[in-house]
């Protein structure tokens, strides 16, 4: 018996149907993962806006925090590049404390999307003193 179709075909993978199609994550997500990422590091109180002068840790956290996305021509690869102005805790050491960011932010990105991190670029830009001991 032979039977014809105008469909293509299927091809199988390990018992599994090979599925085409494109996987779009927006900007968005990054810029979340990020965010989360630097706010769940100890030493981190908050995110200051790029601008001096202006604290917006609770108002609007896009103010110091920006992500560059770009293709690589070559490979067809997502690359990022993190810029986050911080505002750390007083009395932690710094070095410590954005090292760790840079290592959880990378982490965080490069896990959840498959996107390269080529620099995450942290500013402390300010100190608060948050427990009075």
């Amino acid at each position: 018996m032979h039977t014809s179709s105008n469909a293509a075909p299927v091809e199988q993978t390990e018992g599994h149907a090979k599925v085409g199609g494109v996987i779009a994550i927006a900007p968005r997500v990054v810029f979340t993962l990020a965010l989360n990422a630097a706010l769940s590091t100890y030493g981190v109180v908050g995110i200051a806006s790029r601008f001096t002068g202006f604290d917006c840790t609770h108002t609007d956290p896009r103010r110091g925090l920006e992500i560059q996305a770009r293709e690589d021509p070559l490979t067809g690869t997502k690359r990022v590049t993190v810029d986050i102005h911080i505002i750390a805790e007083y009395g932690v050491r710094i070095p410590a404390v954005t090292s760790s960011l840079q290592h959880q932010v990378r982490y965080n990105i490069e896990r959840s999307t498959g996107y390269i991190v080529d620099a995450v670029n942290v500013h402390v830009t300010g100190l608060r003193v948050t427990h009075a001991d």
